[in-house]
C-alpha cells in the first residue's frame, strides 16, 4: 500500500533523527519506539453510521445488548457559551506582543493578523504596501508554504485582496485564531497525598508503585505519543517511566507555562506503557492566572512539527473555531494515518461546535466525574466520540506536587492513550477504532449519542 511503503521509505531517516532529539540520562540506552508502519486513512463517519444503525436496530426489537449508565448532569443548570474577553499579551518584559480581538461568532483573534497556505510564489499576491510578511515558514508535513501577514491600515485591505485571489486560495487567507485549553483548576492536594503521589509514580519494584497504573497493562509494547499544549515538566515523578521531548513554538517573548500540559501529559502517562515515549509541541502563551491561548499559526507548526515524527496519535486538550487552515491540517494528518484526539470543550450543552474536536477525521473526547455523570459545562453534539474521567481528577502539578483540575482537556489523554493502544495491538486504524468502540460502556441513550459518544472508556 502507498502510506506503507512511504512510510517504509521514511523510517530509516525517521528513527536516526528521533533517536538525536531524545537525551538519556548518562549511562541510559533509550530504543526509540518504533513507528506502526500501515496507516491508510479511517472512516470515522462510516464507524459511526453502523453504530447508530445497530442501536436503532436494537430499539426496534425491542432489547439492548448492552449496559446503559445513568446520564444525568453533574448539575441541572444548562451552561451557556461565553464570549472570551480578549486581552492585550504583555511580553516577559512588559510590551505588548499579541493585540487580542473579538471577532465572528464570538471568538478571538490576533489583530490585524491573517494567515495563509500555499506556494512560496503565491506571497507575490500579497505585494501591497499596507501589509507587512511578519514570517514565512515551508511547513514540510503539510507540503505547503505558511506565511503570516499584518494589516498596517483598514482590515478590509485582506479582504480585497483575498477576493481577487486565484480559486484554489479564496479559502486560504483567514485570521490567525486563538485556542484556548479546556480545564478548570481546583486546588491542591494536602502534602499527604502529594507525597503518595510521587511515591505511585517512583520507578520501584514496589507491587502498589505498578498498580498505580492500571491502565498500562493492557498494552504489550511502549506507545509513540504526540501532544499539543503548554511545557511539560518534564523530572516530575508522574514522567519517571517514559521519556518526553519537547519543542516551542511559542512567539518571541511571550510569558509560557507548564501547568496545564503537566497535567494532561501527566494523565497520560499514567496509563502509558514503560519506555513510551511522548512528543510535545508548546504552543500555549499565558493569557491571565486561569487561561491560555494558542494562536493558530503556532498551532500548524505544532501540528507540521508533530506529523513528521509518525507519532501514533495527537492529544489536543484546546478548542477554538472552526478554521480552514486547521481543517486542512487535520485533514492531511488523517491522510498520514495520524488520528488527532481532542477535548470537545467546556461551554456547556448550549454551545456552537467547537475545532478540532469537530472535524469529522477527529475523535472528540468529552468528560464524566467518577460516577459517570457527564460534566455540566462539557459541549454535546454529534462531534462526540468517547467519554472518559474528567472531572476532579488528580494530576501533576510543577515542580512536584499534584493537584485535582476538571475539564473536557483532562478526559482527552486517556482517550488519546486508549486509540494508540488499540492500533498498536490491530495494526490498522479502523480495527483499533472498532475495538475501541466496543470496549467502551454504552451510555445515555442506547448506541452512539450527543452526550456521551460510543460511550465512556475506562481505565
Amino acid at each position: 500500500m502507498k502510506y506503507a511503503k512511504l512510510y517504509a521509505c521514511l523510517l530509516s531517516f525517521a528513527s536516526t533523527a528521533i533517536s538525536a532529539q531524545i537525551l538519556p540520562a548518562a549511562g541510559q540506552v533509550i530504543t526509540p519506539v518504533t513507528p506502526v508502519i500501515e496507516r491508510l486513512p479511517s472512516n470515522l463517519s462510516r464507524l459511526r453510521e453502523q453504530v447508530e444503525n445497530n442501536a436503532k436496530t436494537k430499539l426496534e426489537r425491542g432489547s439492548l445488548a448492552t449496559q446503559t449508565l445513568v446520564s444525568n448532569t453533574i448539575n441541572s443548570a444548562t451552561p451557556r457559551f461565553t464570549v472570551p474577553n480578549a486581552s492585550t499579551i504583555l511580553s516577559v518584559d512588559g510590551e505588548p506582543i499579541i493585540q487580542e480581538i473579538s471577532v465572528e461568532d464570538g471568538f478571538i483573534a490576533v489583530e490585524k493578523e491573517w494567515l495563509f497556505m500555499g506556494e512560496e510564489s503565491d506571497i507575490d499576491y500579497f505585494n501591497h504596501p499596507a501589509i507587512s510578511v511578519l514570517e514565512k515558514q515551508f511547513m514540510s508535513s503539510l507540503s505547503k508554504w505558511l506565511f503570516r501577514v499584518k494589516v498596517e491600515g483598514d482590515t478590509d485591505t485582506v479582504s480585497l485582496i483575498r477576493y481577487n485571489l486565484p480559486a484554489p486560495l479564496l479559502a486560504q487567507v483567514v485570521r490567525n485564531h486563538i485556542y484556548l485549553s479546556q480545564s478548570k483548576r481546583e486546588a491542591s492536594l494536602p502534602k499527604s497525598a502529594n507525597e503518595h503521589r510521587s511515591v505511585n509514580h517512583a520507578q520501584t519494584e514496589s507491587t502498589e508503585a505498578e498498580d498505580s497504573r492500571t491502565g498500562y497493562i493492557e498494552c504489550d509494547s511502549p506507545l509513540r505519543m504526540g501532544m499539543i499544549d503548554t511545557h511539560i515538566t518534564s523530572d516530575h515523578p508522574a514522567f519517571s517511566h517514559i521519556q518526553i521531548e519537547q519543542a516551542s513554538f511559542l512567539i518571541e517573548g511571550a510569558e509560557g507555562s507548564s501547568e496545564h500540559g503537566t497535567s494532561v501529559a501527566s494523565l497520560m502517562a499514567n496509563v502509558l506503557p514503560p519506555g513510551s515515549q511522548l512528543f510535545n509541541a508548546n504552543v500555549f502563551y499565558t493569557r491571565n492566572s486561569i487561561s491560555r491561548g494558542a494562536t493558530l499559526s503556532a498551532l500548524l507548526k505544532g501540528i507540521n512539527h508533530l506529523a513528521s515524527l509518525q507519532v501514533d496519535a495527537i492529544n489536543m486538550s484546546l478548542a477554538g473555531p472552526n478554521n480552514p487552515l486547521l481543517m486542512a491540517a487535520i485533514t492531511q494528518l488523517d491522510e498520514l494515518g495520524i488520528q488527532v484526539i481532542a477535548a470537545v470543550g467546556n461551554e456547556g450543552p448550549a454551545s456552537l461546535p467547537l475545532y478540532p474536536a469537530a472535524y469529522p477525521q477527529t475523535l472528540g473526547a468529552t468528560a464524566v466525574d467518577s460516577d459517570n455523570r457527564i460534566y455540566r459545562w462539557a459541549n454535546q453534539g454529534e462531534y462526540v466520540d468517547f467519554a472518559a474521567l474528567g472531572v476532579s481528577v488528580e494530576t501533576a502539578l510543577p515542580p512536584n506536587k499534584t493537584i485535582r483540575q476538571t475539564g473536557t482537556s483532562m478526559a482527552a489523554p486517556l482517550v488519546a492513550a486508549k486509540y494508540a493502544c488499540f492500533l498498536r495491538k490491530n495494526k490498522n486504524r479502523h480495527s483499533a477504532l472498532a475495538a475501541m468502540q466496543r470496549s467502551a460502556i454504552d451510555a445515555g441513550e442506547p448506541g452512539r449519542d450527543t452526550v456521551f459518544g460510543f460511550g465512556i472508556l475506562l481505565k
